[in-house]
């Protein structure tokens, strides 16, 4: 459970989205005592093939320089937290090699930066961290590379009344405890219909048993266009953590896709946090 995350994995291409991605991980290693591994995956240049090996031995010497500099920014703002940190270099593809050490570790949490310039499929999250956002067996933090303020208080946690969607509201209560942060559970509909009502007033019974009431503000939108209406109440409600959960289906891979981007400019500054529903 997030609230309660002992290990954290930040995998880094140095960049300035990484870099904030590491801040954001110290931010909550500070409250849960997790310890933070830094990983940067080396994937191995196949159009030098008469001196693999000599390429590679050059890119370990300058991502190990890059990973001591991390460690020196991140020591300048968390120095004294008694913060464990330590780095990793693989060799390989990125994506495969994350998923691996995910399993390897007993990572609790993966923090990443989420750049736009990765590719035309991925305007806002970038290819690699998209990938890893939909195939995670364990939370994503995404924080995009014009995050600027390092801030945990008010979440915005949306919801298809799918089965694990509420085991996942409970943890987003615990976490957003931890900073004393506010909470926004919402759902977005094309239209008001009663199934649609009695699954919302549904969801506040529970939170109701849960005594959840005082620390939730359940709100239900009617839109026709679901994510340009989360996108519009982000921007009202000043929100300045997303949580989405994921399935086979669900809002993620809608956001993923390039029409679907294209609206979603306003999360350039928001940071994602992708759980996992039920199977």
């Amino acid at each position: 459970m997030i609230s309660s995350t002992k290990h954290i994995l930040i995998p880094t291409d140095f960049s300035a989205c990484s870099r904030m991605a590491l801040m954001y991980a110290g931010s909550i290693a500070e409250k849960t005592g997790a310890k933070i591994t830094l990983l940067n995956i080396i994937e191995p240049p196949f159009n030098f093939p008469t001196n693999v090996e000599g390429v590679i031995d050059y890119l370990k010497e300058n991502a190990e320089q890059h990973l001591e500099s991390m460690e020196r920014e991140f020591e300048k703002k968390f120095g004294g937290k008694n913060i464990k940190m330590k780095s990793q270099l693989r060799i390989g593809k990125p994506v495969s090699q994350i998923i691996e050490a995910i399993g390897d570790s007993k990572v609790d949490l993966v923090v990443m930066g989420s750049g736009t310039l990765e590719s035309k499929r991925n305007l806002f999250y970038g290819s690699i961290s998209s990938d890893i956002m939909l195939s995670s067996p364990v939370p994503v933090l995404a924080v995009p590379e014009n995050a600027k303020d390092l801030k945990f208080e008010n979440f915005l946690f949306t919801t298809n009344f799918r089965p694990g969607d509420f085991k996942n509201l409970l943890e987003t209560a615990n976490f957003a405890t931890l900073f004393g942060s506010d909470i926004h559970m919402l759902h977005v509909a094309k239209e008001k219909d009663l199934e649609t009502e009695i699954k919302f007033r549904g969801i506040k019974d529970l939170a109701k048993e849960e005594e959840l009431l005082s620390k939730v503000n359940f709100e239900l939108l009617i839109d026709s266009d679901i994510i340009s209406g989360m996108s519009t109440f982000i921007d009202s409600k000043n929100i300045s953590l997303l949580i989405l959960n994921r399935y086979k289906k669900s809002v993620l891979e809608s956001m993923l896709d390039e029409n679907h981007t294209k609206k979603m400019r306003i999360y350039s500054k928001v940071p994602l946090l992708v759980l996992v529903g039920e199977k």
